[in-house]
């Protein structure tokens, strides 16, 4: 079975401000974070992992706090692991998204969700990765395991689907999806600052020491684990 991951990690957002400090909304878990999810899922998932941003850092490919990333990149890179051009996804397919989520209110009852990237400037509208144009992806993609993992604000946006949607276009794929917060809600760092709360808790349900022995982890032993530690 071919496993693919692609890893993003948003820590540096030049463009948006605190209203209330004036200081710019840089982060300081997302690296941190996704390099984590990253090792765990090369070394214990057999996954194929693509880290974004990244560099070389002490001699190995690392996630780059410093990096920025355009819109535009983001959306090239989602569509490489869903929709690649060569039209041969992989069997199971992974997004995991740590950094700003942003939500933009289009009227009273109507809003849209955002997965923001460096070059976000809501004051000029620009607001990232639309979850609206990330769950168009899903449909089209081919991929028969499709996995989203987004540690941001906002982020329950992405499961607002109706019903008729999810066996739209999308050929009997498993789809398992976990957002850190419901569509009006922000998402929150551990205490001690080391996490988000959410990849804390994936970080703990993937872990192999922590399952019994000769158990499987899987999207429902997951959940559970997650659920638990919330």
């Amino acid at each position: 079975m071919s496993r693919d991951a692609l890893v993003v990690g948003i820590s540096k957002y030049p463009f948006l401000k605190d209203s209330a400090t004036g200081n710019y909304k840089h982060l300081k878990t997302p690296a941190t974070d996704t390099e984590a999810i990253a090792q765990l899922l090369e070394t214990h998932g057999n996954f194929r992992v693509k880290r974004f941003p990244a560099s070389n850092i002490d001699g190995k490919l690392q996630v780059d706090p410093d990096k920025l990333v355009k819109t535009e990149e983001l959306e090239a890179a989602i569509l490489d692991l869903f929709l690649p051009e060569s039209g041969k996804p992989p069997e199971t397919a992974l997004l995991f998204f740590a950094g700003h989520g942003l939500r933009k209110q289009l009227r009273q009852s109507l809003t849209q969700g955002f997965l923001a990237t460096s070059d976000t400037s809501p004051s000029k509208n620009l607001w990232g990765l639309s979850l609206r144009e990330l769950w168009e992806i899903l449909q089209q993609s081919q991929a028969q395991q499709q996995v989203i993992w987004l540690d941001c604000c906002f982020s329950g946006e992405l499961l607002n689907f109706k019903d008729t949607e999810m066996g739209r276009h999308s050929s009997g794929c498993d789809r398992f999806l976990i957002a850190a917060s419901r569509d009006y809600e922000v998402a929150y760092q551990q205490l001690d600052g080391k996490h988000g709360v959410l990849t804390g808790a994936l970080l703990a349900g993937l872990n192999p020491h922590l399952v019994p022995e000769f158990e499987w982890i899987t999207n429902r032993t997951l959940t559970v684990s997650v659920e638990q530690k919330l």
